[in-house]
């Protein structure tokens, strides 16, 4: 295959996904399955999951979920509805379903979750979110050492470190900057099954954005993100720095379904709404 080729082929590939993310997003409160999300890619549903997985390093299945729950959130933000009407909204018949889901993945419960956002959802980024590790602290010399990059000034940077492509619950290791550059996140200990490849993942926000503003910014507009894969076992980190070039999100982006701002803010019990 010619460079030409490959390039058309991988154009036509993110063209699919697309297609299938747009499908999903028109269609949160409905059932859907693989065969759906095919059509709308124009794939065979076997072709389609791998090149799904491919081009967001998550399946469709993991990245419908991460949908529903992005719009849970923005729901509760927005309206401060009943949390049963916000569990219909985005296509669930359980509410325990739904409850375990959304813990599982935003890492709160969803009424956690709505009592935070009253208390510090006003909040501006850069006075909630202190710089340094969110986490155990990093000796000199240890952790995982890498590299943020991008045309952004006075903003906050949160990188972290995920077993997966989304960037959901609480991060394996995470590190708040306010301006971009050298980056250290603490190393995850040993654990059984843990993936050998991990994403680390970083998100730029403007430091005057409210919390609201960051967690309900459903096209990405007050936001640029990045992320590497790196190898890790058994807790011992790469052999070369990780480096992150921030960008404007794109369709097949993953959602943010963690709710990082309020986990820290919440540490921080002087702070007030």
């Amino acid at each position: 295959m010619t460079a030409t080729q490959a390039e058309a082929a991988a154009a036509s590939q993110l063209a699919a996904v697309e297609r299938a993310v747009a499908r999903m997003q028109d269609n949160l409160a409905d059932q859907q399955c693989l065969t759906d999300h095919a059509e709308a890619g124009l794939f065979s549903p076997y072709h389609f999951h791998r090149v799904f997985r491919s081009v967001t390093s998550v399946t469709p299945a993991r990245f419908l979920a991460a949908l529903r729950m992005a719009e849970a959130q923005r729901l509760i933000i927005r309206e401060s509805p009943r949390i049963i009407d916000v569990c219909a909204a985005v296509g669930y018949s359980s509410l325990g379903t739904f409850t375990t889901q959304f813990t599982q993945l935003v890492g709160l419960s969803p009424r956690r979750y709505q009592a935070l956002v009253r208390r510090y959802g006003q909040c501006r980024m850069g006075d909630l979110l202190p710089e340094g590790t969110a986490g155990p602290a990093v000796a000199e010399g240890q952790g995982l050492a890498g590299h943020v990059s991008g045309p952004y000034e006075h903003g906050i940077c949160l990188t972290g470190l995920f077993p997966h492509g989304v960037p959901q619950r609480a991060p394996a290791g995470c590190a708040v900057s306010h301006r971009l550059g050298r980056v250290v996140l603490p190393v995850p200990p040993p654990a059984p099954r843990q993936p050998d490849l991990w994403q680390i993942l970083a998100v730029w926000f403007p430091a005057g954005l409210r919390v609201v503003d960051v967690l309900d910014d459903s096209t990405g507009a007050n936001r640029r993100v990045g992320g590497t894969t790196i190898p890790l076992r058994h807790g011992a980190g790469p052999d070369t720095p990780f480096q992150v070039t921030l960008r404007r999100p794109a369709p097949s982006d993953p959602p943010l379904v963690y709710a990082l701002p309020l986990v820290l803010a919440e540490r921080r019990p002087r702070l007030k709404g």
